[in-house]
């Protein structure tokens, strides 16, 4: 299903405090994660088993995704993070970090911890 992913800072999904304050567990917890519309999430099928991988032609990454009835449809709203930057990147000398298109699917795949994700990028 078609997107468009919108990176936000948001108070309780801060990379920085969880960092700070957090482990390792909660930076997956509460950076990787993608909030979206109760209808898009019954549209996908998704349940509390499932998570959504969402790729475009900057990478692909694993999230768990939360319904949030103040997201708009076929919007994906994601905490800036590492998560989030595995699908931004640079256009035309420019930042690409909103309105980001990608392409979604549920996956019993596993929302990947941080050393996890560290270590991928450095392969």
């Amino acid at each position: 299903m078609k997107m468009i992913v919108n990176t936000v800072r948001i108070v309780d999904n801060d990379q920085l405090r969880e960092f700070s304050f957090g482990d390792n567990n909660s930076l997956k917890e509460k950076l990787g994660i993608g909030l979206m519309n109760p209808k898009d999430f019954g549209d996908l099928r998704v349940n509390s088993n499932l998570n959504i991988r969402i790729t475009n032609n900057f990478g692909s990454v694993v999230i768990k995704p939360i319904d949030n009835k103040n997201v708009p449809m076929g919007t994906i709203i994601m905490p800036v993070s590492i998560w989030a930057n595995q699908i931004t990147g640079i256009e035309k000398n420019e930042p690409i970090y909103k309105n980001i298109e990608v392409n979604t699917e549920v996956t019993s795949e596993s929302v990947l911890d941080i050393n996890d994700l560290l270590n991928l990028i450095k392969d």
